[in-house]
């Protein structure tokens, strides 16, 4: 429960969405693209962005990760990998 007057109540009812959502937060998950529907949001951003349908954005081919060196450092180790 949400009880600080920090925040406003449009505040409140999105994390309350979010944690629903994004459930377990701070656990592990077995999905090592990210949570499905972060990656959902950003497909369709995407798509909104690019002025392109939203079936056109993959979120399976959307990969999550804790920042761009991260991602890049990712991305080579799959380059350079063995057959």
């Amino acid at each position: 429960m949400i009880t600080s007057n920090a925040l406003s109540h449009d505040a409140k009812e999105r994390i309350k969405k979010y944690q629903k959502l994004i459930s377990p937060l701070g656990a592990y998950t077995s999905n090592s693209k990210g949570f499905q529907y972060a990656r959902d949001q950003i497909a369709q951003f995407i798509a909104q962005r690019d002025n392109i349908p939203v079936s056109n954005v993959d979120p399976n081919n959307i990969y999550l990760t804790n920042g761009a060196s991260e991602g890049v450092r990712t991305a080579f180790s799959m380059l350079i990998r063995d057959e």
